[in-house]
């Protein structure tokens, strides 16, 4: 077991939330008592897709689709279906098709659309069984070993100090991603909480309660600043759950060493942009404007990050053309 690939071929239907037994297989039992980090970890190799949660499993992309698009999960018609279920060989060459209890809002259509561009490059494989895959080695193979390595590693760096206090950006958007990370900032969820009777509504999207969690990483208007900031580094990356989850994350070993130094800046950039733009409206009583929020956003990424690059001075415009290259 140590050093072999765990094949899921050999159990039927086996996904990373079903774990009953008190003893486990052993593989599971060792992750389980880690708990969801752990289970991060894991990944799967979709075959005929009979064996693996859609939802919760984590097969497309580095996080399960539960957690990256909680508000369609809310209203799954199955929380536990198989990807099986969700692929449709009635075309030529087979879509994506999940399902879901209610018809939609207008404002989640935009949500469904990103669901399935999201997933549009997975494909099943009828003949093919789903494997399990253990992320920490680079041939998917379990061991001890690699699970004490990974432990001792995250024991270490559970909390992602090295990218908050970032010397690019001032100490003031530092603090602030420090409080967001500990949950910590005032938003409306928190005044609640503190006894304030208060109407709790995101005054951005005015869609969701407000949490910090929600206005940083999964507000609609704050999606549109991630959804600028991949296309400028011309990666495809999937959001985690939390703010504090994304900085654990975010690491950028695809990119050059004076790109990654720009984009270990950005969603602290990114993360002021939103919440000045989100303040603007809750005490000033001004409107939403997205041009306004994507323009302090490149904006002080360039003013804040733009003698990494060091190749003579740069204009805003050439800035972002080389934040595409590699």
């Amino acid at each position: 077991m140590d050093e072999e690939l765990v094949d899921i071929s050999t159990h039927r239907r086996m996904s990373s939330r079903e774990v009953r037994e008190s003893y486990g297989v052993g593989f599971w039992k060792e992750i389980r008592k880690e708990g969801a980090l752990m289970q991060n970890k894991v990944a799967f190799l979709v075959g005929n897709g009979r064996r693996v949660k859609f939802w919760k499993d984590i097969w497309w992309g580095n996080f399960p689709l539960c957690n990256s698009f909680p508000s369609l999960y809310a209203f799954a018609s199955s929380k536990e279906a198989w990807v099986e279920e969700f692929w449709d060989t009635s075309g030529v060459e087979g879509a994506w098709s999940p399902r879901f209890s209610r018809p939609f809002n207008d404002w989640e259509v935009e949500e469904v659309e990103r669901l399935l561009l999201t997933i549009r490059g997975a494909r099943l494989s009828p003949l093919m069984e789903d494997r399990m895959m253990w992320k920490v080695t680079s041939n998917g193979s379990f061991s001890i070993k690699s699970l004490y390595n990974d432990l001792s590693s995250r024991r270490a760096g559970l909390f992602p100090h090295g990218l908050i206090w970032n010397p690019s950006v001032p100490s003031k958007v530092s603090f602030f991603a420090w409080e967001a990370s500990w949950g910590k900032v005032l938003t409306m969820d928190q005044l609640k909480k503190r006894g304030w009777a208060v109407a709790n509504r995101c005054f951005m999207c005015c869609e969701e309660e407000e949490s910090i969690d929600h206005i940083l990483i999964h507000c609609s208007k704050a999606r549109a600043l991630w959804d600028l900031l991949f296309a400028l580094f011309g990666v495809c990356w999937v959001l985690p759950y939390s703010a504090r989850e994304t900085l654990i994350e975010w690491r950028g070993f695809m990119l050059g060493k004076k790109h990654r130094k720009v984009w270990k800046a950005a969603p602290l950039c990114l993360f002021w942009a939103v919440w000045m733009e989100r303040n603007r409206i809750a005490f000033d009583n001004e409107d939403f404007l997205v041009h306004r929020l994507k323009n302090s956003f490149v904006c002080n990424l360039w003013v804040w990050t733009k003698s990494i690059v060091n190749e003579g001075p740069l204009t805003l415009p050439s800035f972002l053309d080389w934040l595409g290259t590699r």
